[in-house]
């Protein structure tokens, strides 16, 4: 026996593994391989879970501090990013460089406007949020934002091709029209959940964006 069998032989005793065939290591192996996999899969859904909730309280922290700020006036004609950016309800983080464009967790534009109800000219506002990917668009819109006026939400509109804003999100009316893309507060949580899949089709972009409406 050669110098280099011997020490060989005698590693292989020390660690304790020459008797395992190559079946076995195989197999350990694949288990390991497995586990990273699911350690992989774990993250990245915890992360994208982590990413919407954000998102959702960045919209109801945006919301409430307008309805909070707005409380005692006549209507919200005053309203607008400028607005809530100077009154220091917008978080640093969220204002671009500019310092009058506003940006949301997923990096896509952010819009707010006062609207019409079905009683003033600038009776309610509109929120709109950019730059969302198919799964969290979905998230967002069958979330529960209320039907109720102490919530104020009114409706929202949701599109999967390109930005959105406040004038192209058919919420303006005084009077919101259910439609193709538009969903009534009050139908949010009868069968539309099938509609919300189709509309926030974005395939693999974040293209989808979401427009919503509260007095």
């Amino acid at each position: 026996m050669t110098f280099f069998s011997k020490n060989m032989k005698k590693r292989c005793e020390e660690s304790k593994i020459c008797g395992r065939s190559i079946v076995e290591m195989i197999g350990v192996l694949a288990i390991v391989g497995v586990l990273s996999v699911g350690g992989i899969a774990g993250y990245v859904t915890a992360s994208r879970n982590l990413r919407i909730s954000n998102l959702k309280d960045e919209i109801s922290t945006i919301v409430a501090n307008i309805r909070s700020m707005y409380f005692s006036a006549k209507d919200y004609s005053s309203l607008n990013e400028i607005t809530l950016i100077n009154a220091a309800l917008i978080p640093d983080w969220m204002i671009g460089e500019d310092r009058i464009t506003i940006y949301n967790k997923a990096k896509g534009k952010v819009y707010i406007a006062s609207a019409a109800d079905g009683v003033r000219p600038a009776g309610s506002f509109i929120l709109v949020f950019n730059g969302l990917d198919a799964y969290t668009c979905r998230e967002l819109a069958i979330s529960d934002w209320g039907s109720d006026m102490a919530s104020g939400f009114l409706g929202l509109t949701i599109k999967n091709d390109g930005e959105l804003t406040v004038e192209t999100s058919n919420l303006t009316a005084a009077e919101l029209q259910g439609g193709d893309a538009t969903i009534l507060a009050k139908d949010i949580a009868h069968g539309t959940l099938n509609q919300v899949y189709q509309l926030c089709d974005c395939g693999s972009t974040n293209n989808c964006a979401i427009a919503w409406k509260f007095q």
